[in-house]
């Protein structure tokens, strides 16, 4: 591989869903029911512990079905009168500048939700060779799967689910030498959660 051919090594994830229209006269859908039920508190610092499930990236051995990566979430849940808040999520490789996005609380879990550019890198140099050659989503949905009573409180003590993540080599990526094939790779992780020890 020539120095000017380099391989991206990024992360994150969407699944795309096709939907299909009904027929004139079918009955429409149910709107899907308030969440009254007091839900677990998920609120706090989590160590999440990823693992490939499946992929097309060959090029990419952290993306090898199997391999395993964590990240470090934080989750701030908003106080209100519903029984499902709204918030934010911090993750990110380290604890230090981690990015934020917003928090979607469902019934008995949550999700989150990534979007960007990510930069192509020179495989020889280790320098950048095109800023923001990459476009990338990854969506997470989790459930609570463990919970105990702390003070008083319905708290969550792990999460489990799927990240599905995305991304897609774009034109000015490939006009400054970058390279892959296939030019759009999709990772599906599974994912597990525990809480950080307390420090």
């Amino acid at each position: 591989m020539s120095s000017r051919s380099t391989v991206a090594i990024l992360l994150a994830s969407t699944a795309l869903l096709g939907l299909t229209g009904c027929t004139g006269g079918s009955p429409s859908a149910p709107e899907t029911p308030a969440v009254t039920a007091p839900q677990a508190d998920i609120s706090g610092e989590w160590v999440v512990t990823r693992t490939v499930l499946t992929s097309d990236d060959a090029s990419n051995p952290t993306r090898a079905v199997g391999a395993t990566s964590v990240r470090y979430v934080a989750i701030d849940r908003e106080d209100c009168d519903e029984a499902v808040c709204p918030g934010t999520v911090l993750s990110g490789a380290t604890l230090e500048g981690r990015t934020e996005t917003k928090l979607e609380q469902t019934d008995g879990g949550l999700e989150y939700s990534f979007d960007g550019t990510l930069d192509c890198m020179n495989a020889t140099t280790g320098g950048v060779l095109s800023v923001g050659a990459f476009e990338f989503s990854q969506t997470a949905a989790l459930t609570v799967g463990e919970s105990a009573d702390v003070d008083g409180v319905d708290t969550a003590s792990t999460l489990a689910g799927t990240l599905t993540y995305t991304d897609t080599l774009t034109d000015s990526g490939i006009d400054a030498g970058c390279l892959r094939d296939p030019r759009t790779v999709t990772v599906e992780y599974s994912v597990a959660a525990v809480r950080a020890p307390a420090a």
